[in-house]
């Protein structure tokens, strides 16, 4: 999955207080979960919830490692500081630095872990096969909410064969962006926005149809599984990406190449879009404050339908893992670590300022069902409702880089884009 999100806001300088990032979503799970009801969903006052403490002078503390923008690292924070105010216990928040997942690489098998970050659902395939030394603790025993306090998808993203290895908070997944300004009525099909883009595209002057990281799967994946063809197939566990269905997706996201600033890295994508020189971008609800400083009228639609069909981009959910460091720790530090998942992602007021402030998507589902969102984070719910969720069985991992390599060829006219992913599906074959 794209790592760079999270990095861009950090290069842009966090206009804003709150930044949004998001992310949590996944389908329902089998509902062992070792809770006892006690969903905590009726929070929304930040009061005592579901900490864990066991009380008295029996509080632990626990190190949490998170790589997130400047403004929703800050609300966090707030938050930290709160949760700590109403517990016992303390949290040690800490920046690794550099790609969290090398770093817990390196950390957990030297056992100088964290006992929980922050991230998308998607590695917990890759890190619940991992065995010498595990990287997840199954805390089914030691949490109190529900699972049914979440959406179904966001139940099973944070399980694996079984095991809980984490709670969830909110989805995300990519829309579409334009300036009002520019663009009166976000466009409904594919041929709409296709005229939109012809009308402002002039690179000579700096102009373009389309701010969009096309060279990332996770971004683009949309496109590709519009016509109903899958990246990667979990349930048959076959690759897919070179099927009649994923090529003709793969037609219709070569057209966007035409309209995107030279460089497809992230950080030249979204600047053009943020300095008003394109109608469009396509990204994601961690986008939504910063662009709301920089755009005087933003708006956000679900994607297009291309042919009649919606694109079913990859959506992934925000979650709280659980980390093996766990398996050895003094119950106090279990205890510090699951009772601030349990408070943070069932307290209806966190949730609810999250969506206002952040974007964030709802998975908590008295939020959900309660209805009162933005128009905004409304838009990135329509869009989960037509994606998938990213898949998280550990092949999934073997995905990425050939069909990040293939895109990039496609992107830079060194291969057409059929051959291109039949290479990319033989390359992941051979690497699984």
């Amino acid at each position: 999955m794209n790592e760079k999100r999270r990095t861009l806001l950090k290069a842009m300088g966090g206009t804003t207080a709150l930044a949004g990032l998001a992310g949590c979503i996944s389908t329902g799970g089998d509902g062992d979960d070792g809770g006892d009801g006690d969903d905590g969903g009726d929070g929304g006052d930040g009061g005592d919830g579901s900490d864990g403490s066991d009380g008295g002078d029996d509080g632990g503390t626990a190190t949490l490692w998170t790589d997130l923008s400047d403004g929703e690292d800050e609300a966090l924070s707030e938050y930290v500081d709160q949760y700590e105010s109403e517990s016992d216990h303390t949290i040690d928040k800490e920046e690794p630095g550099g790609e969290l997942d090398e770093q817990l690489d390196t950390a957990i098998p030297s056992g100088e872990g964290p006992d929980s970050w922050i991230w998308a659902h998607d590695w917990v395939g890759r890190f619940a096969v991992r065995e010498d030394p595990p990287f997840l603790y199954d805390a089914s025993d030691d949490v109190d909410v529900s699972l049914d306090s979440f959406t179904p998808t966001a139940q099973e993203a944070v399980q694996y064969d079984g095991a809980l290895h984490g709670l969830p908070f909110a989805s995300e997944t990519v829309a579409l962006f334009y300036n009002e300004d520019m663009v009166e009525e976000p466009p409904e099909t594919f041929e709409e926005m296709v005229s939109t883009m012809d009308e402002y595209h002039d690179p000579d002057n700096g102009e373009y149809g389309l701010s969009y990281p096309v060279a990332d799967p996770y971004f683009v994946s949309g496109f590709i599984q519009a016509y109903g063809g899958d990246i990667f197939d979990e349930e048959s566990l076959e690759v897919t990406l070179d099927s009649d269905e994923c090529k003709q997706g793969m037609d219709a996201l070569e057209t966007l190449f035409d309209y995107v600033p030279s460089d497809p890295g992230y950080e030249s994508q979204i600047v053009a879009f943020a300095d008003g020189a394109a109608p469009f971008a396509i990204n994601g609800p961690w986008e939504l404050a910063n662009l709301s400083g920089e755009i005087d009228n933003l708006g956000v639609a679900p994607l297009p339908t291309v042919d009649g069909n919606n694109p079913r981009t990859y959506s992934g959910i925000q979650t709280f893992y659980f980390s093996a460091m766990l398996n050895d720790a003094e119950q106090s530090t279990i205890d510090a670590t699951t009772g601030l998942a349990e408070w943070y992602t069932t307290n209806e007021e966190i949730i609810k300022t999250n969506a206002a402030e952040q974007g964030y998507i709802p998975v908590l589902t008295s939020v959900v069902e309660d209805g009162d969102l933005s128009s905004d984070v409304a838009a990135f719910a329509e869009q989960v409702d037509h994606g998938v969720p990213i898949p998280t069985h550990p092949d999934m991992d073997s995905v990425w880089t050939p069909l990040t390599d293939a895109l990039e060829r496609v992107f830079n006219d060194e291969q057409e884009s059929g051959p291109a992913l039949d290479e990319a599906a033989s390359e992941i074959r051979e690497n699984l």
